[in-house]
């Protein structure tokens, strides 16, 4: 089945009707929002099933054991200031602020490129995402990040740490949401107004689930998103930059393509026009790498 065909029904759709009979849906819930998933035990009720029900070990990485390959590990780097325009501790003051407004204990982090924003990080776990795997949590008085710290150059832990940022290792983060979801339980207790940790909306249902489910935590719209899509006067300066010097490298490949198709009568695959217009953007300053491989195509349809 192909999803977006005619009458081929989303896989949310088929999982509701295969349900049907009060049959239980299991799910990997590192792999579905909670908002989601909410929508889909609501479906899976309304088509006769009993719900949806967190498998906490994925059957797939059961199948796979030793010979699942190791998550991506790259080399993070920092990204400077004169790049950023604003350093990480102002920005976790401007985070707590928000947070203070919402009456939030803390914010798990879960959208890798808010946490690159956050703490001013690059990586390449991702092919052409400048993205790392890791969460991050800020309270109001404290801001933790998640990461393989090998991935951390001494550059990167120095910025880290000036800027009062803890490290701990990527696999810590659930059993730390889970030591605050019972410190919340504690709390709740002693006093008469309950305040809640707060996620994103796109986080996942086990980000939920680990803090305490529906009674500890509020799914809001990430403050995170908001105020980074409002570039800095740093960011609108690099980001025309960075075009003027992608247009140049473009002017120097469509002289160089027209060299080769008309004067040189070379014959040339889409393959290596692309190879050759990396090359050229490649020689420009602060090159990193690609946004996405080159889509080009040549010759009859």
């Amino acid at each position: 089945m192909k999803t977006g065909l005619q009458d081929v029904p989303t896989w949310q759709e088929w999982t509701a009707d295969e349900a049907a009979a009060g049959k239980t849906v299991g799910v990997d819930p590192t792999l579905i929002s909670s908002s989601i998933a909410d929508k889909l035990e609501e479906s899976i009720k309304k088509n006769g099933g009993k719900g949806l029900e967190a498998v906490t070990e994925n059957l797939v990485d059961i199948v796979w054991g030793s010979e699942r390959p190791p998550r991506p590990s790259q080399p993070v780097v920092l990204l400077p200031e004169k790049f950023a325009g604003k350093d990480t501790a102002t920005k976790l003051i401007d985070l707590r602020k928000d947070l203070e407004k919402k009456k939030s204990i803390g914010f798990v982090v879960s959208l890798l490129d808010e946490i690159a924003w956050l703490f001013n990080l690059r990586g390449s776990d991702i092919p052409y995402n400048p993205v790392f795997f890791s969460y991050a949590i800020v309270t109001p008085e404290t801001a933790t990040l998640y990461i393989d710290c090998s991935k951390l150059s001494p550059e990167c832990q120095n910025y880290l740490a000036q800027n009062k940022v803890d490290v701990k290792p990527y696999d810590h983060l659930f059993v730390d949401t889970k030591a605050l979801a019972s410190q919340a339980e504690e709390n709740s207790t002693e006093s008469p107004v309950r305040k809640k940790y707060t996620i994103s909306t796109k986080a996942s249902w086990a980000l939920k689930l680990a803090l305490g489910g529906e009674k500890f935590v509020e799914e809001i719209r990430s403050p995170i998103g908001d105020v980074k899509a409002v570039k800095n006067e740093t960011e609108l300066t690099g980001m025309r930059n960075c075009h003027i010097r992608d247009g140049a490298a473009l002017s120097q490949f469509f002289a160089w393509l027209e060299d080769q198709l008309i004067n040189q009568n070379t014959v040339l695959d889409e393959v290596a026009a692309a190879d050759k217009l990396e090359e050229f953007r490649s020689k420009h300053e602060n090159f990193v790498g690609l946004s996405f491989d080159t889509i080009s195509s040549t010759g009859p349809k």
